[in-house]
């Protein structure tokens, strides 16, 4: 009878723990900005001295730091809270999930905002081999099986780029102003995404640069500029 109870107990806490957490794109603080069938982009913003919601990762992810080193600390469900950390402003990483998800909460321990720009691959096998991009100011930062991150920057001296990416790319603005220009012949099957010419001039700005389009990216103004750009394998 008392094993009876205590298996009825463990059932109820694993249940009660399953509850508590969400799917990612049902977390407040991940809000989804675009998605199509090979993607899906999350505008993710934690504000100073907020924690996210318990949420569970099942697919692939990559990640670009949009803020300047906020600490944070994660805690993996069921795991105690880690140690607190940074990431500057730029800074990628690509993320394993499908086939071994996992569940964990974001806590913002600093005084602004935690915020990243992040995408998720909605493949769960069959990820492309294809070879990487090439350019001038493009240095690979990060690499996955399902996706592969390249820091563009662009200077005085050398105020242009351009690459052909061999699979769907987006590319988002960290710093500068640039002009990111290439064909706008999917841009109807990529809409609301901006895809072609598009002027980014903000931070957090992103284009969608279709799989074998050419993508030239121009820098504007008297200052360096620096574009994320993400490869969805």
């Amino acid at each position: 009878m008392h094993t009876s109870r205590w298996i009825g107990l463990v059932i109820a806490a694993m249940a009660a723990a399953a509850a508590a957490q969400v799917p990612l794109i049902k977390d407040p603080m991940h809000k989804v900005v675009f998605e199509n069938a090979q993607f899906r982009i999350f505008d993710v913003n934690i504000p100073a001295g907020r924690m996210s919601s318990e949420h569970r990762h099942d697919l692939d992810i990559a990640t670009v730091s949009m803020s300047d080193g906020p600490e944070t600390r994660t805690q993996i469900s069921g795991q105690p809270q880690g140690a607190p950390v940074r990431r500057m402003l730029g800074e990628a990483r690509a993320t394993e999930y499908a086939g071994k998800p996992l569940s964990h909460r974001i806590e913002n321990l600093g005084k602004s905002a935690y915020q990243l720009f992040a995408v998720e691959n909605l493949r769960t096998s069959g990820w492309s081999s294809a070879p990487a991009a090439k350019g001038l100011g493009t240095t690979i930062t990060a690499e996955s099986r399902s996706f592969r991150l390249y820091d563009v920057r662009l200077t005085l001296a050398a105020g242009q780029t351009s690459h052909t990416h061999s699979v769907p790319a987006i590319a988002v603005l960290l710093g500068g102003k640039v002009m990111s220009q290439g064909p706008d012949t999917h841009a109807k099957a990529n809409a609301p995404a901006a895809v072609g010419l598009k002027q980014l001039d903000q931070p957090g700005q992103w284009v969608l640069v279709p799989a074998g389009d050419t993508h030239y990216v121009v820098r504007l103004g008297p200052t360096d500029a620096r574009v994320a750009e993400i490869e969805v394998r």
